[in-house]
């Protein structure tokens, strides 16, 4: 027997039914790889004759897709209209015996390391103060800001530095390696629309200032700027951040990080996170918030005027 269709075969079925949800039916031209494959597993079911192979164009008509999709249902194939993008492989082998491991949420997907505000005791245990959970089971109306936390021997022993954060219960969590960077990259994006502040704690130098405007973070925490000044070196700079330096450079920050992003953009020193320990550490607005587009009416014609919130 043919084997299943792949991801990208069921893909392309899918869109095809798109296509003829407008159109009906559609003369298929067997001059694709993907289209050919299609055809073929047809003909392997019995759905087509032979000789469809054979012919320069075959059709495809919406009951030709209802049969496939009986067909991959009943041989315990993953079918074109299974949601396979949102669903995780526990969800997706209810559906099919066919492993898709490219398709949908992969495991760690959503996970993130958290750091507990609060440390939990259980019995026989020393106190659990961090947990690797699903970000979307979190209640992110009950925190009032996101920290993410760059290296991870830091993110464990932040009680080593003295943060100074305006915020009665923040978010903590570790930016991640291979196994956590997607989830907080997924978190990130989700965040604004909690319209709180996402800081960003980690190394002071292009590759942290990188990494801090592309998570969307509003502020990044910094020594105050004699101390930085410093503490800062050249040295604390890999080259290998260098080709971050022309975006950096022409970016309007907001005045407060102007200083910093002078040392770090034009003088090119960095300061490492582990050399912040014993200095207060304060969030330091990134950019300048855009201007705020207010409607208003002016003689019948609306027109718009933009209030600067700085």
């Amino acid at each position: 027997m043919h084997k299943a269709l792949g991801l990208q075969a069921l893909n392309w079925l899918l869109k095809l039914e798109q296509r003829l949800q407008r159109d009906g039916s559609a003369a298929i031209k067997a001059d694709s790889k993907i289209a050919a494959q299609v055809i073929a597993w047809c003909i392997e079911q019995q759905l087509l004759p032979a000789h469809s192979a054979r012919l320069p164009t075959v059709p495809f008509n919406r009951a030709l897709l209802e049969q496939i999709a009986e067909a991959q249902q009943a041989l315990g194939q993953a079918c074109f209209r299974q949601p396979l993008s949102s669903q995780d492989r526990l969800e997706q082998s209810l559906y099919s015996q066919q492993e898709l491991k490219s398709a949908g949420a992969s495991p760690r997907q959503h996970r993130v390391l958290v750091r507990l505000n609060t440390p939990l005791f259980a019995q026989g245990l020393p106190a659990l103060q961090f947990s690797d959970l699903d970000w979307q089971q979190l209640p992110l109306s009950a925190y009032d800001a996101l920290l993410v936390v760059e290296n991870l021997d830091c993110f464990y022993q932040l009680e080593r530095f003295t943060l100074a954060l305006p915020y009665q219960l923040p978010l903590i969590i570790y930016r991640g390696d291979t196994q956590y960077s997607s989830g907080c990259a997924v978190l990130c994006d989700a965040w604004p629309q909690t319209g709180k502040p996402c800081i960003y704690f980690g190394d002071a130098d292009l590759a942290g200032l990188s990494i801090a405007i592309s998570l969307g973070c509003s502020s990044m925490l910094l020594p105050e700027l004699s101390q930085f000044q410093h503490a800062a070196s050249p040295a604390m700079l890999d080259n290998k951040q260098l080709k971050f330096q022309p975006g950096l450079a022409a970016m309007a920050m907001h005045p407060a990080f102007t200083p910093y992003q002078q040392l770090i953009c034009q003088q090119l020193k960095g300061l490492r996170q582990q050399q912040m320990q014993a200095m207060p550490l304060t969030p330091v607005p990134l950019l300048n918030p855009p201007p705020q587009i207010t409607p208003y009416s002016d003689s019948g014609m609306l027109a718009y005027r933009s209030r600067n919130l700085r």
